[in-house]
């Protein structure tokens, strides 16, 4: 398979601060004009990206964005390592003698960002992590149905420390007791979209109070096993003596 995708990673450890990693990533794809992102990273977490269309800087992070004022020829550096990633990826693939392209299938997970509450405005987050190439198409559903994507937002393409990539997709939502969500991730490496669902439980006060009630109740049992079980050994001692 041609190798359609080159990232082009910059790694800088920052010597005043021992053991923390910032980076600048660049990744393009080849015969897709306006896809392409120029992000840079602290410690996993993405301070800013810039948009490869508008050139507008994005931070991502607020307490950084309070402290921190980009640099102005961000968007002339993002141009011109975009335009060098694209150039570079068929010298590359021919350098390297057509290698086959890496792909790895991703893996997800689903659940809300607050404890879900009836009728108290919610955001599903779906998590899809450990996939190669940065590619992939996820989907919502409510109770089986698309859901409107006016609804729906996601992050840039993360890079992880192996060169695998991440992302995330958040869905506002109202939860309902017995609403259905569900989230599917189409990519390269998958012969079907790989869905995680999640089921909308609203737990009430008092069937917490009955939960726990119940719980008591079987400590309070065991605890009574134990204590027979003690008495009945301690007879059984005396009358062997």
């Amino acid at each position: 398979m041609e190798m359609n995708l080159l990232p082009l990673l910059l790694l800088i450890c920052l010597p005043q601060c021992s053991g923390h990693l910032l980076r600048f990533l660049t990744f393009c794809q080849r015969d897709v004009p306006e896809d392409g992102q120029y992000d840079i990273e602290f410690d996993g977490d993405q301070l800013l990206f810039v948009d490869p269309v508008t050139y507008q800087t994005v931070q991502r992070l607020p307490e950084f964005a309070e402290q921190w004022t980009p640099d102005p020829r961000l968007p002339e550096d993002t141009y011109v390592s975009v335009g060098t990633c694209k150039y570079n990826i068929p010298r590359a693939i021919k350098g390297e003698d057509n290698p086959p392209e890496v792909i790895v299938s991703p893996t997800s997970m689903i659940y809300p960002r607050q404890e879900m509450e009836p009728g108290v405005p919610n955001i599903l987050i779906c998590f899809v992590n450990d996939f190669h190439p940065p590619t992939v198409e996820i989907t919502w559903t409510r109770n089986g149905q698309l859901v409107d994507q006016s609804d729906v937002s996601q992050t840039q393409y993360y890079s992880n420390k192996d060169f695998s990539f991440r992302i995330s997709s958040y869905l506002s939502f109202t939860p309902e007791e017995g609403d259905i969500y569900s989230c599917s991730v189409e990519h390269i490496s998958l012969r079907e979209p790989l869905t995680r669902f999640l089921e909308v439980e609203v737990h009430t006060e008092q069937q917490v109070a009955e939960t726990a009630a119940c719980v008591c109740g079987v400590i309070l049992g065991l605890i009574g096993v134990v204590t027979g079980l003690c008495f009945i050994l301690k007879a059984n001692k005396s009358c062997q003596a």
